[in-house]
């Protein structure tokens, strides 16, 4: 199903240009449904703030031009890392992984979802890890990600167990 789910989202001209890009905005949109946040957590929009990857942050962008609602609400992206702590998902791209344990610090015990695509991150902190593995054929990569369930521990989000059914989990 999470499949199906993942293959409905079509991405922005931006991230059309570059498949995994495409994926990881895929990917990070259908992390929603299998993921729910407390209702008290979210303001007027559901927020996702992006440091540290300026071509994620486009692509994100014009999900956010999109009538798709998280919970209800619209999708609003953010680039500014004072709306970190606030925000429902926050993605570090490479360029941000320098910023990592403030960020761990500033956002402990509440409910966002930090996510990462920088090889390790899901050991030191992170929930959700993108990485890049040979497909079985070893004619190409697909995108998959690794989940720390350690680092959902109170943060108050409920994680259905379809997505841990599709995901490599990592302590």
């Amino acid at each position: 199903m999470l499949l199906l789910a993942l293959a409905a989202v079509t991405p922005g001209a931006r991230a059309a240009d570059d498949p995994v890009l495409g994926l990881k905005v895929a990917y990070l949109y259908n992390f929603t449904h299998f993921i729910t946040w407390p209702e008290d957590a979210i303001g007027s929009h559901f927020r996702i703030t992006v440091l540290g990857d300026p071509a994620m942050a486009t692509a994100l962008q014009a999900l956010e031009q999109t009538d798709r609602q998280v919970q209800g609400r619209h999708i609003r992206i953010s680039t500014a890392a004072g709306d970190a702590v606030g925000s429902q998902i926050l993605f570090i791209g490479a360029g941000a992984t320098g910023q990592l344990p403030a960020l761990l610090e500033a956002t402990a015990a509440r409910p966002v979802l930090l996510v990462a695509d920088t090889p390790g991150l899901a050991r030191r902190g992170v929930a959700i890890n993108f990485f890049l593995r040979r497909d079985i054929l070893g004619e190409g990569q697909r995108l998959r990600f690794k989940i720390n369930p350690d680092n959902l521990n109170g943060r108050r989000l409920s994680v259905s167990a379809q997505l841990y059914d599709v995901a490599e989990i990592v302590r």
